[in-house]
């Protein structure tokens, strides 16, 4: 069978139109954040960025150290799908890092 040929013909679907309602109906949500409250998302903490050549990256080995942009009183950024939602500082819980809000960005700033 060529790459282009159906296995059956395509058939028309009659849909029916679509006509806006008049008046005011509730958004999807309507305030009920209780219907999305257990969705899981991940958030992911950005502590800095390096620039380094491929060759560079080809000849790092264990215990090599890569110097960061940012310095040790940077606050760092807590990003959700790519966009900064919130900032804070890195520190030590237990065995693991963690970061302390200090702050949240408002509408509008970056």
């Amino acid at each position: 069978m060529k790459e282009n040929e159906l296995k059956s013909p395509p058939q028309v679907i009659e849909l029916p139109e679509l006509h806006p309602h008049g008046g005011a109906h509730p958004s999807l949500l309507s305030g009920n954040m209780d219907v999305i409250r257990n969705v899981k998302v991940r958030l992911t903490v950005r502590v800095g960025e390096a620039e380094v050549s491929v060759g560079e990256l080809m000849q790092m080995k264990e215990e090599h150290i890569l110097k960061l942009d940012a310095t040790l009183d940077m606050p760092v950024d807590v990003l959700l799908e790519g966009n900064v939602v919130a900032r804070g500082q890195l520190v030590a819980v237990d065995d693991n890092f963690g970061v302390r809000i200090t702050e949240v960005p408002q509408a509008g700033q970056p």
